[in-house]
């Protein structure tokens, strides 16, 4: 379940397509604001708790509902627990904001634990070059760049992979 078959599923494509509206949404917002409010995570979280039909959908007759629960559990866990350590390494915790972790944690619903796993690591190296292309433009010590454009950097790459 790394991914969902998007191209012959209509379905499928058309719940990928609202998601990736929404995280870009959230990237918009995160790079005018430089915070991810909570009310647009509410309004969220329908959206994720949508994919268990479709991944049921997509995953065919043989596969539980409580399979596919399990698979977007540890997603959601999984996209919490590793931005959540990073959060806590971070000198004065300042490294990611609370709005990063739960938008990780319910987009780790939608995902499942193996495409959130390489949506972070994408993530993760994207921002990674991007503070140090930052960093020796403007020679500053302080550094903020927001993380959310590279979730949905990182979600949108993945997903044209799993089509391809």
């Amino acid at each position: 379940m790394t991914g969902i078959q998007t191209v012959s599923d209509p379905t499928a494509l058309s719940y990928e397509s609202l998601v990736i509206c929404c995280i870009l949404g959230f990237a918009a917002y995160d790079i005018y604001k430089k915070r991810v409010p909570d009310r647009a995570l509410a309004f969220f979280c329908p959206v994720a708790f949508a994919s268990l039909p479709v991944h049921m959908q997509a995953a065919g007759a043989g596969t539980s509902f409580w399979t596919v629960l399990g698979l977007s559990l540890a997603g959601c866990a999984s996209g919490f627990l590793i931005l959540l350590a990073a959060a806590m390494l971070s000198k004065g915790g300042t490294g990611l904001g609370g709005g990063d972790i739960k938008l990780a944690a319910v987009t780790g619903f939608i995902y499942g634990p193996y495409r959130m796993l390489e949506t972070l690591m994408l993530a993760a190296l994207l921002a990674a070059v991007a503070a140090l292309i930052i960093k020796c433009l403007r020679r500053d010590k302080t550094l903020s760049i927001p993380f959310v454009p590279f979730i949905a950097t990182g979600s949108l790459a993945t997903l044209i992979a799993s089509i391809l």
